[in-house]
């Protein structure tokens, strides 16, 4: 506490801040992500990300959570079962409390722009669309869950890249301005997966500016073998280490390994 002025350190804030436990980084910022937060997940093709975001769901919808997973760039199958050879059974969560966005579907098979169900996003090109299917979707939780105040709601992007061949840049970060606003404003956790070095260096920049934090995940060659390696910076309201931490993508997920913290 601060003696002259009475009000609480910085430290005394972060400590006291609301926090969504991922089960997998959280002894790296101070026991989970602060609710009302929009985390960029970025990293290299094939370095676990998919993964990442499957385990954070689980472990969410194991917890009690509400999730809201939007498709981009895999069929709603198919992340079903990737996710099944971890143990990781979604299926039974499926319209109780996982909420699963299909963008995936119409934007490689094409079809009709339209879709007479709320799972479907007809246009990934309306950013304006999917936000409200999101607020939709928030409004439906809270309709089934009326003897709970603010029930928990956490939702994943999977992925932020192929957004980027059918959008103008502006719309992408119109979506992220105002999924963020609705993250503060709901105290929602939102993780955005997209591969680094797809887009050029501005738009990375602009895009983790604009987030409340980024996880970012690497592959380095070290002696003939390439390992794993990942780090957590510029979340808001957070004390965590910046430095890179080796990870293992076991057939229990993603398990981070000798810690010097």
């Amino acid at each position: 506490m601060n003696l002259e002025l009475g009000f609480p350190s910085q430290e005394e804030i972060e400590e006291r801040i609301e926090r969504v436990s991922t089960g997998i980084i959280d002894s790296l910022l101070m026991g989970g992500i602060p609710k009302g937060s929009v985390v960029l997940l970025i990293g290299d093709p094939k370095s676990g990300k998919t993964t990442f975001i499957t385990q954070f769901m689980y472990n969410q919808l194991t917890s009690g959570a509400n999730v809201i997973g939007l498709l981009v760039d895999v069929s709603r199958y198919e992340f079903i079962s990737n996710a099944l050879d971890f143990g990781w059974g979604l299926m039974g969560y499926l319209n109780d409390k996982l909420y699963i966005l299909d963008a995936y579907s119409q934007r490689l098979r094409g079809g009709p722009k339209f879709s007479f169900t709320e799972e479907v996003i007809p246009d990934i090109r309306d950013t304006s669309q999917v936000i409200d299917v999101i607020k939709d979707i928030t409004t439906k939780i809270i309709l089934n869950n009326p003897h709970v105040e603010n029930p928990p709601v956490i939702g994943v992007v999977s992925s932020l890249t192929p957004m980027f061949f059918e959008t103008e840049e502006k719309q992408i970060y119109k979506f992220l301005e105002d999924l963020k606003a609705f993250a503060h404003k709901n105290k929602q956790v939102w993780i955005l997966e997209m591969n680094s070095g797809a887009e050029k260096p501005h738009v990375e920049t602009i895009i983790k500016a604009i987030v409340d934090g980024i996880i970012e995940m690497k592959l380095f060659e070290e002696e003939r073998t390439l390992r794993r390696y990942l780090r957590v910076y510029g979340m808001r309201r957070t004390r965590h280490a910046l430095s890179w931490i080796p990870y293992e993508i076991t057939e229990k997920g993603i398990v981070l390994q000798n810690q010097n913290l």
